[in-house]
């Protein structure tokens, strides 16, 4: 048998962390190791037993879990599990671009609440428990493929999971605001954090960004995110459906991409960025299929390469970038100009 996971708690509330710990305890796989009150007991409990795994709560007296998590990733990185009551404040996200590696939300208090709570949270352990521990970020010094000089794209797409939002960050920042195409993403994120996701996105984006509604058609220079728990496609008019997520993945990156190539053909593109697993090369593979641009994020800049590595092994693009590179990609593409009117009485 192998090692359990060596765990260690953080809540504010005495109450939570006995019911954690009881039910965590229970697990063969799973050694709650600590638990701590506070960030500063965290910080030095991590230092101490250097933990597999640590649940951080986002919101506690004192150090919170955004300044536990810079101590922590500067002075003995772990692997970090938010733990939100707030999902719609952009709090969490900041700990992930310090190097947190997911986040959940909290249980609202109701009995059955926090059993559920307690099996998303083992869930979310056993996962990041196989994420190999980052200590230090490549930041990357890939270059930029060379595109023809007039490359028009229609849309392009960006799938992200586990070190997606830190990817996007470094991404949008850098774009202009005059982009003259639209960008849809597919960050897989836990139900209820998509408002919190698009206000952190919209604080550093010069572009804005929106949540896509259905119908709706995308406009040029403006950034679009999937409704809380929906998957997100583009139509064959060019106009967003959206359908309700089922199962444990969502948005849904290879439905976003594949509806690309459909809708936009040869003027589709699409980029795999940091995340767990091979979602999003079957889309990529059909943008590519269709004529499309396709890029990967070098592995070697991802906080997790799953995703990307995965996209390069099924052939889906031939382009690994930073997302530094991709963003020179991005500035130099052109987009597509819109329909001539039709003529008056025809």
């Amino acid at each position: 048998m192998s090692k359990p996971i060596q765990v260690l708690l953080t809540d504010d509330s005495p109450t939570m962390l006995q019911v954690l710990t009881r039910l965590l305890s229970a697990q063969p796989d799973v050694s709650v190791v600590g638990t701590a009150r506070d960030g500063e007991e965290a910080v030095a409990l991590a230092r101490s037993l250097k933990p597999d795994v640590i649940t951080l709560d986002v919101q506690m007296p004192g150090m919170d879990g955004l300044g536990a998590t810079e101590r922590i990733m500067a002075e003995t990185p772990c692997r970090i599990l938010m733990v939100s009551g707030a999902p719609d404040t952009d709090l969490s996200f900041r700990a992930l671009q310090a190097g947190a590696l997911e986040v959940i939300a909290k249980p609202q208090g109701a009995p059955e609440d926090v059993a559920r709570f307690g099996v998303r949270l083992l869930s979310a352990i056993r996962l990041l428990a196989e994420v190999p521990l980052v200590t230090q970020r490549n930041e990357g010094r890939s270059t930029a493929p060379t595109l023809t000089p007039g490359t028009r794209v229609a849309g392009f797409g960006l799938v992200a999971s586990i070190g997606g939002p830190t990817a996007l960050a470094s991404l949008l920042w850098l774009l202009p605001r005059s982009l003259p195409y639209p960008l849809f993403i597919a960050q897989h994120i836990t139900p209820g954090f998509t408002v919190g996701l698009h206000r952190w996105l919209s604080s550093l984006s010069p572009l804005p960004v929106e949540i896509a509604r259905a119908s709706e058609m995308p406009k040029p220079g403006t950034v679009y995110l999937a409704p809380d728990s929906h998957h997100l496609r583009v139509g064959m008019q060019g106009e967003f459906v959206i359908e309700r997520a089922s199962g444990s993945t969502f948005p849904s990156g290879d439905l976003l991409l594949a509806s690309m190539s459909r809708a936009f053909g040869a003027q589709a593109g699409g980029a795999v960025l940091s995340g767990m697993g091979e979602e999003g090369a079957v889309g990529l593979n059909a943008i590519r299929r269709a004529g499309g641009l396709t890029f990967a994020q070098d592995p070697e800049t991802c906080l997790v390469a799953g995703m990307p590595e995965a996209a390069l092994r099924n052939k889906a693009t031939e382009h690994r970038v930073s997302p530094e590179a991709l963003a020179t990609v991005l500035r130099a593409l052109e987009g597509v100009p819109p329909a001539p009117p039709s003529p008056q009485g025809m």
